[in-house]
């Protein structure tokens, strides 16, 4: 109720400014700022939303247009003096960098980004929240080890703001495991299980996972990842009385692990993969050729384990995973060949159903990149509408609607830019 209550300030507020004639211009600034930072960042979470949510949210009185809030923050930070100009900026830069990597196909204007972030490096060159931005930015462009520079730099600049510095570990985790330096990814990892407390459970399971990809197999390794992944259960949280998504899937994947005799398959790229990691590795192709590597060895390995009960859906991970690298090597073919063998293989799969629309739409989302419109909209709305109840749903379903809205751009921009002016109070 105080949500909307706030919704509903901010909507009578945006009639103020355009109704009201201000004496003071610098006061009408600075109301400006705060109206359209206000309504425009409910207009962008919103717009995010999956479509049963939104057509819920917008049933009780909210709106989510995503261009119409866009523009209104984009209006706000560019009120330089205003005083919630550096809010609209930190939103915006939130969006491009982060929330539209993370829960989008990476479809952030990363170049946007980077304009709106410059004059604020310029004004605050040791800024840590300015340099964790410049971190992302060049970790979205694929350049790893500026990243990983840029991140030092932010924790180098401040230390009472923990909570900055597990930001910019868990980016640094990150960016190790793009360029396969598991156990520097374990080592973040480990710092992260250690001082943050937003999911111990998830970081203790990427830690095991990144010391099962390392290459020291030994016993004493074994052991060591039993121990970790023993208390991922214990550790796990509620979160309004629900439990993280992440945290489920990591507690089946713990249980998979001690049934299969401690053993997974490549759990360190079915998490890249889950975290939309691939979509960084395409600026960089190189970066897949050691991944694909990886997974053409286990491929081998998978086929000739007859014996295993979950030996399809193996397999299927691997040509999912085998799919996103080819996809990175902007081999189209190669790619869609992948995920339909995948999609074949839908009654073999044991455990991991979700493979199937996960491919399903992966199919759409490369579809919609190759220009092929009436074959993305096919496979998208398959991914949507013909498989429910399966793990990691919603994280998919975000991924999904945001490819839908862009296919609603691309076919007809006029009507979106209309909806767009629709879209404030």
């Amino acid at each position: 109720m105080r949500i909307k209550q706030c919704y509903k300030s901010y909507q009578e507020c945006y009639k103020i400014l355009e109704r009201r004639r201000f004496q003071d211009e610098r006061m009408k600034m600075h109301f400006e700022s705060g109206v359209r930072m206000g309504i425009g960042a409910f207009n962008l979470m919103i717009s995010m939303l999956p479509p049963r949510i939104l057509r819920l949210l917008e049933f009780v009185g909210f709106t989510g247009d995503k261009a119409s809030g866009l523009a209104d923050l984009e209006v706000s930070s560019n009120l330089h003096n205003g005083l919630r100009a550096p809010l609209a900026s930190i939103i915006l830069m939130s969006y491009h960098a982060y929330i539209s990597q993370v829960l989008g196909n990476g479809d952030g204007n990363i170049n946007f980004a980077s304009s709106i972030l410059k004059p604020c490096l310029e004004q605050f060159p040791k800024g840590a929240l300015f340099l964790l931005f410049a971190a992302r930015i060049q970790e979205v462009n694929g350049q790893l080890d500026e990243a990983l520079g840029l991140y030092e730099q932010s924790i180098d600049s401040q230390s009472s703001w923990r909570h900055l510095h597990h930001l910019c570990y868990w980016q640094m985790m990150w960016c190790s495991a793009f360029k396969c330096e598991w156990l520097f990814a374990m080592k973040y990892a480990e710092v992260l299980s250690r001082e943050s407390s937003w999911s111990k459970s998830t970081y203790l399971y990427l830690k095991g996972i990144f010391m099962l990809m390392s290459e020291d197999q030994s016993a004493a390794m074994t052991e060591h990842v039993v121990a970790i992944f023993t208390k991922v259960p214990e550790l796990k949280v509620r979160v309004a009385g629900k439990s993280l998504p992440i945290e489920k899937f990591a507690i089946r994947r713990v249980q998979r692990f001690f049934a299969q005799g401690n053993r997974l398959t490549l759990p360190a790229l079915e998490v890249i993969y889950i975290w939309n990691g691939f979509a960084i590795i395409y600026k960089s192709a190189p970066l897949a050729e050691p991944i694909l590597q990886l997974i053409e060895a286990k491929v081998a390995e998978v086929s000739g384990d007859g014996q295993s009960k979950t030996q399809a859906d193996d397999l299927g991970l691997c040509l999912l995973l085998k799919a996103m690298c080819l996809v990175c090597r902007r081999d189209s073919a190669g790619a869609e060949a992948c995920l339909r063998e995948l999609v074949s293989m839908e009654k073999r799969l044991v455990e991991d159903k979700h493979l199937v629309p996960y491919a399903v739409a992966e199919m759409g989302f490369l579809a919609l990149r190759d220009g092929k419109p009436r074959e993305a909209q096919s496979h998208l709305e398959a991914a949507l509408n013909n498989y429910k109840g399966y793990q990691l749903e919603s994280r998919l379903h975000f991924r999904l609607h945001a490819a839908l809205e862009e296919l609603k751009r691309q076919k007809d921009p006029a009507k979106t830019a209309g909806q767009s002016a629709a879209g404030r109070p």
